[in-house]
């Protein structure tokens, strides 16, 4: 019912943004600001110009609401375009978007250029509304496999403040199809986003040196993680995501450059669901990474569905092969005060939990509670190393264990070697 009530103000909101008619150098209570009366038209051509106009007639305009219209019923084309702030009245106009938008073909004869970064950027603004029925097309389904391609994030808001994204659908980015980078008080809400299973790098929604920030409701299928919490980022809830297919809900990957990066703290990740996807919730960190932390982390109230790995931290993480020899180095991110409460569900193999610490920062104050996952036909499997904290299961009658080293303390309160358990019905906490 919240859901609904938020939903059903936000169209409020815009229709009553959009009932005070278009205006040209004259401001009015409410005044909309049509790209298509900037020179705008639905084509294959560069409206990255007309798009501006507008932008830059709503920004400076002083009217109470003013709003930025992509209208229904057409496709446009534009290539990298950047909304700037600050604007006249000290907030922003609010974005509407029902038309379709994507990326125009780079090279063409328009000149069009679609940078490494981002495709639609909005930045240094306060008070920003995107919102709308239509659709931001990345077209990364049409990239040449020939060469290295660009992973050109779709949406972009940085140093954005107390501002809102809400109703839109993303399909097909070359990159992230939303990147939330310093910014404070962001609400992303009732998104539609989706890619290729096989699409790399194609992440839902990133968080990144943001704080305040609230991913709500929305339905995110990609080829990469659903939502990805990455350094810098404080007090993100995440919550009401349906993921899959994909790789998940990530805090990660962390310490992935070669200075210390800022830490991740007061992450809560909630009633969410994640269908058929290679990890279910998962902390990432990359081997041989410079030192950070990651703490104050809850999954709770996640309902898991045929996915391969539910429960994971990995501090070995080294996709496609990337480390660049580093991959016999320990990480020196510190995890700790990490809660997984409430999973349950079915796994599609038989690892339920795999907690995979640094060696050189051993996870600290980490918590498992009501873990309730099936594994078909065979036991659930745990595999936990260099892990400290109240765990539950122990380790009890019927449950078989096998260890790797020599250095583990008994009742499973304390692991700091590495062992597997094999539990005979379900991961139950």
């Amino acid at each position: 019912m919240a859901s609904t009530s938020k939903a059903l103000v936000v169209v409020f909101a815009v229709a009553g943004l959009l009932t005070g008619g278009h205006a040209h150098g004259k401001d009015h209570a409410a005044s909309v600001f049509d790209v298509t009366e900037y020179g705008a038209a639905p084509s294959n051509r560069d409206n990255k110009d007309a798009f501006l106009a507008a932008w830059r007639a709503a920004c400076g305009s002083t009217a109470v609401n003013s709003t930025l219209l992509f209208p229904k019923g057409g496709t446009f084309a534009a290539g990298s375009v950047r909304f700037e702030g600050p604007c006249a009245n000290g907030g922003a106009p609010a974005v509407v978007i029902d038309g379709v938008l994507q990326p125009c073909a780079a090279g063409g004869s328009g000149g069009c250029h679609l940078s490494d970064d981002a495709w639609i950027t909005f930045t240094g603004l306060n008070n920003l509304l995107v919102t709308g029925a239509g659709t931001l097309d990345g077209q990364g389904h049409r990239r040449s496999g020939k060469g290295k391609t660009k992973t050109t994030t779709t949406l972009l808001f940085d140093g954005v403040t107390n501002s809102t994204l809400s109703g839109l659908r993303l399909v097909n980015s070359r990159g992230f199809h939303v990147n939330l980078r310093r910014c404070t008080g962001i609400i992303a809400s009732g998104l539609s986003i989706h890619a290729p299973a096989a699409s790399r790098n194609t992440d839902g929604v990133h968080v990144a040196f943001s704080s305040h920030v609230r991913v709500l409701d929305s339905a995110i299928g990609t080829g990469d993680d659903c939502v990805s919490v990455g350094p810098g980022s404080a007090d993100v809830l995440v919550s009401g995501v349906a993921c899959g297919p994909g790789h998940g809900i990530s805090v990660g990957s962390l310490g992935g450059g070669e200075e210390e990066e800022e830490e991740v703290r007061g992450v809560v990740v909630r009633n969410c669901t994640v269908k058929g996807t290679t990890n279910g919730v998962r902390i990432k960190t990359w081997p041989g990474s410079p030192p950070g932390a990651a703490s104050n982390i809850t999954f709770e109230d996640i309902d898991m569905d045929a996915v391969a790995n539910p429960v994971v931290i990995d501090q070995r993480y080294c996709p496609h092969g990337g480390c660049a020899g580093a991959g016999d180095k320990p990480s020196l991110v510190q995890i700790s005060e990490v809660t997984f409460r409430r999973i349950e569900g079915t796994s599609r193999t038989p690892m339920a939990v795999r907690l995979l610490c640094s060696e050189e920062r051993p996870c600290t104050g980490v918590r498992l509670d009501g873990i309730n996952l099936t594994c078909g036909d065979v036991p659930c499997r745990y595999e936990l190393s260099n892990v400290r904290g109240p765990l539950a299961p122990a380790p009890g009658p019927g449950v078989r264990r096998e260890e790797e080293e020599a250095d583990v303390a008994s009742g499973g309160s304390e692991q700091l070697g590495r062992f597997t358990w094999w539990l005979p019905f379900t991961a139950r906490g």
